[in-house]
C-alpha cells in the first residue's frame, strides 16, 4: 500500500512527514503568466436560489460585468453534476416528477427536460445524476409498498427532439454514479445480505449490467479520475477500480495524513491529475474548511491554510473568512479562485484570487452577495 504525504501551503512550503523538496516544488510547477485575462461565470447560493454573475480578471484585477448571465436563476437543486464547463442539475417537482437542466457555459446554452411523468402517481427519490454527451443518468428508488422499494437507473437520451429513456433495475439501493470508458458505475449498498457497499457496472452502449462486486464497508463516494478509472473513497484510504479490467488497487493514507476529500461539494482535476477541493483540515488549521490540492501521482496533499498566507487582520476584519465553499483552478493562467462564506452575514461571501504553491500569494479579492458555489470559465 502507498502512504500519502501531507504538506502545509505557506509563503514557502513547510515540508511535513519527511518528503523531498523536489516533490513539493513539482506541485507548483507552471509558467507564470504576467498578462492575465480571463472571463468567468460565478454561481452563488443567494438565500436558497442559484444565480450567475459574470466577471473577469485583468492583470490580477476583478471586474464585475454589467451584462446579465444567461444562467437561468433557479431554486437550489436537489442534485448536481459538473463536468468541464457543463452544469447539470436535478430539481424535484412533485413526489413523482422532476426536471433536469443542463447549462453549457461554453456557449451559454440552457436546456431543460421533465422526467418521470410516465410513472403516474408514485413516491420516488432521486439519488444521483450523471451526464455524458447526449445521455443523462438518474439513479432513483421507487416505493413499491410500505415494505418494498425498487431501485433503478434511468437513461435519458436527449439527442433528438423526442427524448427516449430506458430504466435499468438494480439489486442494491443506489448512492452515487460515475461514468468512465463507456460504462456507468453505480455505488450501492447491499442492505439485505451483507451490508457492504457494491459497485454495479452498466454498459452504456447497450444499457445492460455487465459486472457487479462488493467493495467493503463505509464507502463515502466514487468519482472518475483523468485516466478514466473510478476512485472509490473511504475515510482512511481509497481504491482505484480499473474501468476496463475491473481490477482494484488500494492506497492507505496513514493516521493523520488523510486528504479528507470525501465531503467536498466538488472535485476538479487539472491536466496533470492534481485534484482541487474543499478539505476539513482537522489539526492543520483553525478554519473548519480550507482549500486543498491532492496529487494522486506524487502522493502529496497541499493545504492552503488561510493563516499561513493571510494576516490576522485580513482574516478577521478585512475579509471575515468563515469557511471555504468552493475551489477552482484556472490552469491556463495558473490561478486559484477560492470562494468563501463570511462571518459577517448569513448571505455574504467573497472570492480570493491566489497564486498557488510553491509560493502562495493573495493577489486580489472580491465581495459578493450570496455564497459562492462554483466558477466556470467562459
Amino acid at each position: 500500500m502507498k502512504t500519502y504525504n501531507l504538506f502545509y501551503a505557506c509563503m514557502a512550503l513547510l515540508v511535513l512527514m519527511g518528503c523531498s523538496k523536489n516533490d513539493s516544488d513539482a506541485l507548483g510547477e507552471s509558467e507564470e503568466k504576467n498578462n492575465l485575462h480571463a472571463n468567468y461565470t460565478l454561481i452563488v447560493n443567494n438565500q436558497g436560489s442559484l444565480s450567475g454573475t459574470l466577471f473577469n480578471v485583468e492583470d490580477e484585477a476583478f471586474t464585475i460585468k454589467p451584462e446579465e448571465s444567461k444562467f437561468a436563476a433557479m431554486a437550489l437543486p436537489d442534485l448536481s453534476f459538473e463536468e468541464n464547463s457543463v452544469l447539470t442539475t436535478y430539481s424535484k417537482k412533485t413526489n413523482c416528477s422532476g426536471k433536469l437542466t443542463i447549462h453549457d457555459f461554453n456557449d451559454d446554452s440552457n436546456k431543460s427536460y421533465d422526467v418521470f411523468s410516465d410513472l403516474g402517481a408514485c413516491n420516488l427519490t432521486a439519488k444521483s445524476i450523471a451526464r455524458k454527451g447526449d445521455k443523462l443518468y438518474i439513479a432513483y428508488e421507487l416505493q413499491i409498498s410500505s415494505t418494498v422499494d425498487g431501485f433503478y437507473v434511468r437513461v435519458l437520451d436527449v439527442s433528438s427532439s423526442e427524448s427516449a429513456f430506458v430504466d435499468i433495475e438494480l439489486d442494491q439501493r443506489p448512492i452515487e454514479l460515475a461514468y468512465a470508458n463507456n460504462r456507468l458505475f453505480v455505488l450501492g449498498v447491499d442492505e439485505e445480505v451483507t451490508g457492504e457497499n457494491s459497485i454495479t457496472v452498466i454498459d452504456a452502449n447497450v444499457n445492460n449490467i455487465v459486472h457487479s462486486q462488493l467493495v467493503g464497508f463505509d464507502v463515502r463516494r466514487i468519482f472518475t479520475n483523468p485516466e478514466d478509472n473510478i476512485i472509490i473513497s473511504y475515510d482512511d484510504l481509497h481504491s482505484m477500480l480499473n474501468s476496463v479490467t475491473m481490477a482494484i488497487s488500494y492506497t492507505s493514507y496513514g493516521e493523520g495524513k488523510e486528504p479528507n476529500f470525501t465531503k467536498s461539494s466538488s472535485l476538479h482535476f487539472d491536466s496533470e491529475g492534481k485534484m482541487y477541493y474543499q478539505m476539513t483540515p482537522t489539526a492543520y488549521s483553525t478554519f473548519p474548511v480550507i482549500p486543498a490540492i491532492y496529487d494522486f501521482s506524487k502522493n502529496l496533499t497541499v493545504l492552503y491554510a488561510y493563516e499561513n498566507f493571510m494576516t490576522e487582520t485580513q482574516l478577521n476584519f478585512e475579509f471575515n473568512v468563515e469557511k471555504t465553499t468552493m475551489v477552482s483552478y484556472d490552469e491556463e493562467n495558473n490561478l486559484l479562485l477560492i470562494g468563501y462564506k463570511k462571518t459577517s452575514g448569513a448571505n455574504k461571501g467573497g472570492i480570493l484570487l491566489i497564486k498557488p504553491a510553491p509560493e502562495p500569494e493573495l493577489l486580489n479579492s472580491m465581495d459578493v452577495t450570496g455564497i459562492p458555489t462554483a466558477i466556470f470559465k467562459n
